[in-house]
């Protein structure tokens, strides 16, 4: 039923983030709640956020360079854009979403913001839209025999 965890051979011989894209993911991150309005205060997510980033280097070496690439990318925009202007071209911008990812932008929009974006909807943001059962993350096994972890069609019809 459960996988054991996974880490790339080459993942422990690679160099931690430096503070500057840490700081850069996390600018990313408090953005998208801030352009959608759906998380007024995202501080409470900020380890899971750097957790989130080390799972995703321990399992593909190759998304440290994405987050490197990132800041970079995300840099630039802001000298052209003004800092609110950035996020909102990355996040809006229909090339960004054209696959595969040609340019720097896409890149970061695709194997950066768009992660970021569904790991903030699953820690609250969905709350903003009205969801009822979407809390933050389903906890638990869906073992037979146990209660699901979710609510279910039986559940609402009982009674």
């Amino acid at each position: 039923m459960y996988q054991t965890p996974a880490k790339h051979p080459l993942s422990a011989e690679l160099p931690a983030l430096d503070d500057a894209t840490y700081a850069a993911m996390w600018a990313l991150f408090c953005h998208i709640g801030k352009y959608w309005q759906n998380m007024p205060d995202p501080e409470p997510f900020r380890s899971q956020l750097y957790s989130f980033m080390l799972n995703r280097i321990n399992l593909r070496p190759v998304y440290r360079d994405y987050y490197l690439f990132a800041a970079a990318t995300l840099r630039g925009l802001i000298e052209q854009h003004g800092e609110d202007g950035a996020y909102a071209f990355l996040f809006t911008d229909t090339d960004a979403n054209k696959a595969p990812p040609e340019t720097a932008l896409a890149v970061t929009r695709q194997k950066v913001a768009n992660e970021f974006m569904a790991l903030q909807l699953s820690l609250g943001g969905f709350k903003a839209f009205g969801a009822i059962n979407y809390c933050g993350f389903i906890g638990g096994a869906n073992i037979p025999g146990q209660a699901a972890p979710y609510r279910t069609l039986e559940a609402d019809h009982e009674g």
